[in-house]
């Protein structure tokens, strides 16, 4: 019900520091970053967690228990840090951690951690950190089932109304399981944008099409910068007895 009274509530002033509670058995080394378990608690940045800053001090919980200590984790600056790849052209791009010490600009299965906010030398850059990540946006569009050695040469999936990132790419069965695709009679979906190569990935014998509703990662993004008016395009060149069914492009963009 409606307030009926005044009241008080906790106001935090300082905005950079913030404490969570350390997961069993977890060493967390000042300077590193932090994630989240599954069960919400601190640990050294595992691939996927959750990023909820960078670690203010060091705190040894190898013999406690879930919460036994906090750690103190900076949630707003800017720091210095290695990148291997980066340019004075990636200012602005997302960043992501696939460990407690090492960055990426490739998105899939990693943890973001925020954004390139300047490049004082090649392979290092400023990093705006940016736990709350809520600027992430996934489109997604559904390739019918075409039938075996049925193509797409080019379709227009999403036109960009303004500059962005284009951070991993996934292609999702939908509840079928494909059929007749090996090493003579593959199966290749790729995005572009214009001629410029996004991602591409190739299914065979050896990297099979995903099980019925499962995903898996198109790999490294080729092109990764849009800017407005830039159309996105999907293709499907599918051998002659190549059928996976219908499925699912995502891709995730900020």
């Amino acid at each position: 019900m409606p307030l009926t009274a005044n009241r008080d509530v906790d106001h935090y002033v300082d905005q950079e520091l913030r404490t969570v509670a350390v997961a069993a058995a977890a060493r967390i080394f000042k300077g590193g970053f932090v994630g989240l378990n599954s069960g919400g608690y601190a640990r050294p940045l595992v691939a996927g967690d959750s990023f909820v800053g960078i670690a203010f001090e060091e705190k040894d919980n190898t013999a406690g228990a879930n919460g036994a200590m906090a750690v103190r984790v900076y949630t707003q600056g800017d720091f210095g840090h290695a990148v291997t790849g980066a340019t004075v052209a990636m200012i602005g791009r997302p960043v992501f951690a696939n460990a407690d010490n090492v960055l990426t600009f490739e998105g899939a299965a990693a943890s973001h951690v925020g954004i390139v906010q300047d490049v004082p030398a090649a392979n290092q850059i400023i990093l705006r950190i940016d736990p709350a990540w809520g600027r992430i946006k996934t489109l997604v569009h559904q390739i019918e089932d075409l039938g075996a050695g049925v193509d797409i040469s080019a379709r227009a999936i999403h036109a960009f109304d303004g500059a962005a990132w284009i951070t991993a790419a996934r292609v999702v069965n939908q509840a079928t399981t494909a059929v007749g695709i090996n090493d003579a009679n593959t199966c290749v979906v790729a995005l572009t944008i214009g001629a410029a190569t996004v991602a591409s990935k190739t299914f065979d014998t050896a990297n099979v099409f995903p099980a019925a509703n499962a995903a898996i990662s198109m790999g490294s993004i080729v092109t990764a910068r849009a800017v407005a008016g830039n159309v996105l395009n999907v293709a499907v060149t599918n051998g002659a007895t190549a059928n996976p069914g219908p499925f699912l492009v995502e891709v995730d963009y900020v």
